[in-house]
């Protein structure tokens, strides 16, 4: 055989037996991904267990807040040079210090849609909530009371269950989503140009302050508050 033939031959033999190591790696590699994770490339940080809490962020993704037994914040690995937390007392303050410049969003264009994640923040517990410039998930959290503020954010909720008083104060052109959830008393306060939709919420009691240029809309079992008066 020419020497010509048998460097082919190698050559031929090397190149498949390349292909073959490569695509057992990639097996191997596509085998170790975990495609019911949504947040398995997320980078993950450290929080300390504080059931009050304070979010100033941006509203170019969404920020989730979930019941967990322990404490993690899971943030998108583009997000994540911009997180910055820090402590005061017993409340847990979260900023993020991107410029979002040319990226305004308003909260009322985000009613019915959730941003792409980019916080998965889980807590133990949740007493308090305030949030300025962001779109956030609020779900599964079940504590005795709950006191939660808007400033020019959208807030949508999911399996929340509280068993005495729930306080909402929305303001600055903010949006709140209340789904199935449950309260003991519901005392909301809408102000300026801010809304809230009651979407088969439950609660035993309802006190409504609503401004004139505010909107409260009620679906499903919450129409029964329809003869509350603002």
């Amino acid at each position: 055989m020419k020497t010509s033939h048998i460097l082919l031959a190698i050559t031929l033999l090397l190149t498949l037996t390349g292909m073959v190591a490569a695509n057992l790696l990639l097996k191997n590699q596509y085998q170790k991904i975990d495609w019911s994770n949504d947040y398995q490339d997320f980078v993950k940080k450290p929080v300390p267990t504080l059931r009050h809490l304070v979010i100033r962020a941006a509203p170019t993704a969404e920020v989730i807040i979930e019941k967990s037994r322990d404490a993690q914040a899971l943030l998108l690995p583009s997000m994540a040079q911009s997180y910055q937390t820090r402590q005061r007392r017993d409340t847990l303050i979260i900023d993020f210090t991107m410029n979002y410049d040319g990226q305004v969003r308003d909260p009322h264009n985000d009613i019915d849609d959730a941003l792409p994640a980019g916080l998965l923040l889980r807590l133990p517990d949740l007493q308090s909530l305030r949030v300025s410039n962001a779109r956030v998930t609020l779900r599964n959290f079940a504590p005795d009371q709950l006191s939660v503020s808007l400033l020019n954010t959208r807030l949508r909720t999911s399996g929340l269950s509280v068993a005495g008083p729930f306080n909402l104060a929305v303001s600055q052109n903010s949006f709140a989503v209340l789904d199935k959830d449950r309260c003991g008393a519901l005392q909301l306060v809408v102000q300026d140009s801010s809304g809230v939709r009651l979407n088969n919420t439950q609660a035993q009691m309802f006190t409504p302050t609503v401004s004139p240029n505010a909107e409260v809309q009620l679906r499903g079992k919450a129409l029964q508050w329809l003869s509350v008066k603002k």
